[in-house]
């Protein structure tokens, strides 16, 4: 009895051991900084399930908003993501909301704003974060990369993202071993349809829009290594008001970071919709559509379709960016790309003519592409005001509006799963 007795105790002691007595997994991602760029790129490397380390060259996370009260104003509806879930729990909002943000922003307060990031902070098991350390050895080792901090703690990793400000980890690396490119953030409004495929993040500096396409974020990559070279010398990109950018560009950053070390693979065999999608299932905002509120029941829809390139944004500017949602679709507008998505769609333009699209006419196109029957007027006329909460009723003689064509599109027609490759070009 004696014996058993101790038996147990020792079982309970086994089993009360706390967590880092476990055996860890091998970390793969290093993010190193301690801005919020660092910040949303370790936390999104971490939900993507990959094991992550944080090294923080500071002792406080995010010091501009940390240490003392701010005021942000902008363009409205460029908030998603990691930065707008920090914007959220701030308020105690368990809803996403691009109104309520803006209150946020206008008295962020410090000890809030802290509170935030160690909530979220503590939700991924797989991020370890390693505070007031400096990284001050670095050197690719086969395909790992071998870092040391300040402390004498030594880690090998797949890949790095240097997002310290200046890029200090930089100054480690032999000039001839990192020759990565230097490409400039193009303005939202002069993107090409193809280009518009390959967003991973958008963002306001000074009044202006711009995009981040996958390109970029590859331009600065050599070897599993991420330098911001390029990003950081963007003109008022180190503002505080454009945090909310900055914190979209990490969050693809690092998803990018992690996709390559999930997969053990390189730079040029990324797939644009599955970084995309996985950017997506994290609450971005890849195009910041002004006319589409991120509460919005389909705005995940709007956003894949968006980044088709099907339609361009018809009201753009340097700091407009809509989609037009009650605007009518018209059959010179989406040929083009159906033609290039769709193989069987020409053979119906051949039999259809018309200027915009009515209900009958689309429902038909969609029946003809995805090889459909009937059941999807039956389908759409009963989800009318339920599930996919259109307005008035359904008029098989109405003009089909863009919202509800993007709707309707994915839910029957799958546009985006369509491969692209990383110039944008569709794959056949």
């Amino acid at each position: 009895m004696k014996h058993i007795f101790y038996s147990v105790l020792i079982l309970l002691a086994l089993i009360a051991q706390p967590s880092w007595a476990q055996k860890s997994k091998k970390p793969q991602v290093l993010i190193y900084g301690s801005g919020v760029l660092a910040f949303a790129a370790a936390i999104q490397s971490a939900k993507s399930s990959v094991p992550t380390i944080w090294v923080t060259d500071t002792a406080m996370w995010v010091p501009e908003f940390s240490e003392k009260a701010r005021q942000l104003e902008g363009i409205s509806h460029t908030d998603g993501g990691i930065w707008l879930g920090i914007l959220m729990d701030m308020a105690l909002s368990k809803t996403r909301s691009d109104s309520l943000a803006v209150v946020v922003k206008r008295d962020m307060n410090p000890r809030l704003f802290q509170n935030a990031l160690e909530k979220t902070v503590s939700k991924q098991p797989e991020l370890t974060v390693i505070k007031d350390q400096r990284i001050i050895g670095l050197k690719k080792h086969k395909r790992d990369w071998q870092i040391t901090l300040s402390n004498k703690q030594k880690y090998e990793v797949r890949t790095i993202l240097d997002a310290s400000v200046p890029q200090s980890l930089l100054e480690l690396i032999a000039a001839e071993t990192h020759q990565a490119e230097s490409r400039s953030l193009p303005l939202l409004h002069d993107l090409t349809l193809a280009q518009v495929r390959t967003v991973v993040a958008s963002g306001e500096i000074e009044g202006k829009l711009y995009a981040v396409l996958l390109d970029n974020l590859l331009a600065g990559e050599q070897d599993g290594f991420f330098s911001l070279t390029a990003i950081h010398q963007m003109q008022g990109i180190g503002v505080v008001e454009t945090a909310p950018f900055r914190g979209a560009i990490g969050q693809a950053l690092g998803a990018t970071a992690a996709y390559l070390a999930f997969f053990k693979t390189s730079a040029d065999k990324v797939d644009v919709r599955k970084l995309q999608m996985e950017l997506l299932s994290y609450g971005a905002r890849l195009l910041p559509y002004q006319d589409i509120d991120i509460s919005d029941a389909h705005f995940e829809v709007v956003q894949k379709f968006g980044v088709t390139g099907m339609l361009p944004a018809p009201n753009r500017s340097e700091a407009v960016y809509k989609l037009g949602k009650d605007l009518p679709v018209s059959y010179r507008d989406v040929q083009p790309i159906f033609d290039q998505l769709y193989a069987r769609s020409q053979l119906w333009f051949l039999d259809h003519k018309g200027e915009d699209f009515r209900w009958k006419d689309f429902i038909s196109l969609i029946k003809f592409v995805g090889l459909r029957g009937d059941e999807v007027e039956k389908q759409i006329v009963k989800d009318w005001k339920t599930k996919l909460k259109f307005e008035g009723s359904f008029d098989p003689e109405g003009v089909v509006k863009r919202y509800e064509f993007a709707v309707i599109l994915d839910r029957y027609a799958a546009a985006f799963v369509k491969a692209v490759n990383q110039q944008g070009q569709f794959i056949r």
